[in-house]
């Protein structure tokens, strides 16, 4: 029978060097690779009725970060035992329904299970759920981030297993949960995500309107040198780094250049390439922005594609 709660925590490896070769060709930045998973679930009146743990053994990362071994007691020797993330990942969603809400102690545990899944190419199962850490915040009156122990401790709980844990900061976080309000925890966070998409909505607006990230070329003999630098021809995503899958460069005008990027984590954005040649030095030099992909400039983007296409077509056909 599917939880009518579940409270999720992981504990993730981080890269020793994130510019290892290995790390640039993925889907997405690694920020941590999942190597322990923690469940306990609950049901409609908060009480717990099981728990859970895995080990993860690594894909990515074969070498422990000090700070992740010195926090957790995990190296990699013992999470090499464990089974891979894509069967943990299959036993842990096994346990929800559509209707399950996932609870979690701030929202990094869920960037990072979506990262994982990202990764392995595996489903985006993750419904709705709630940070218990802002709830708290609510209810308690606290201010900033509130950290489990010091929860603990406000409500009285007492720290009978070792902390990080993905186990037992999960069981942890269930004990504080049962502690407050869940009904009105949950429509107060609601509440606060409808606030977020509202202010989310607006930024992207305002983005549409400036660039999100620039670069400067110089030097170049010929206007085609310009593409062909990577720090002004390849685009990166102006949120994670990550390279972009982009498109040739179009010609939309005398000076300028367009090009469609796609980031598998945060959607489509246009590049534009203006062109100048300096008379004194006769040497080309380009300036490359970057903007989100309004329906102004994917219309933009898409007819000049369209243009190039019908008059290769002509050629072909002359």
């Amino acid at each position: 029978m599917a939880a009518d709660y579940l409270v999720l925590d992981l504990e993730w490896n981080q890269p020793v060097d994130p510019a290892a070769p290995q790390l640039q060709n993925l889907k997405t930045t690694l920020n941590g690779e999942i190597i322990q998973i923690g469940a306990v679930t609950l049901n409609a009146k908060g009480k717990i009725t099981g728990t859970y743990t895995w080990l993860v053994r690594p894909t990515f990362l074969r070498q422990m970060h000090y700070h992740v071994r010195s926090l957790t007691g995990l190296t990699m020797q013992k999470v090499k035992k464990g089974i891979l993330f894509p069967e943990a990942n299959r036993q842990l969603a096994a346990l929800c329904s559509p209707d399950t809400l996932l609870l979690t102690w701030g929202p990094d545990d869920i960037h990072i299970l979506r990262q994982n899944l990202l990764l392995h190419n595996l489903e985006d199962w993750v419904g709705e759920w709630c940070d218990l850490q802002r709830v708290y915040a609510q209810q308690m009156g606290a201010t900033g981030q509130t950290s489990l122990q010091s929860a603990m401790e406000a409500l009285h709980i007492q720290a009978d297993r070792p902390a990080h844990d993905a186990l037992n900061d999960a069981w942890f976080t269930a004990l504080i949960a049962q502690k407050l309000d869940l009904k009105l925890g949950l429509e107060q966070y609601r509440d606060y995500v409808r606030l977020q998409e509202k202010k989310k909505l607006a930024r992207a607006k305002r983005r549409q309107k400036h660039p999100l990230a620039g670069k400067t070329g110089t030097g170049y003999a010929h206007r085609g040198d310009a593409f062909q630098d990577p720090q002004l021809g390849r685009m990166r995503c102006p949120s994670c780094k990550h390279p972009l899958k982009q498109t040739s460069w179009f010609k939309l005008d005398k000076h300028r250049f367009v090009a469609m990027g796609v980031c598998p984590q945060h959607g489509r954005f246009i590049g534009q390439i203006r062109l100048t040649r300096s008379p004194q030095e006769e040497k080309w030099q380009g300036k490359r922005w970057i903007y989100a992909a309004s329906p102004e400039r994917l219309a933009q983007f898409e007819a000049v594609r369209q243009k190039k296409s019908a008059r290769q077509r002509v050629k072909k056909g002359g």
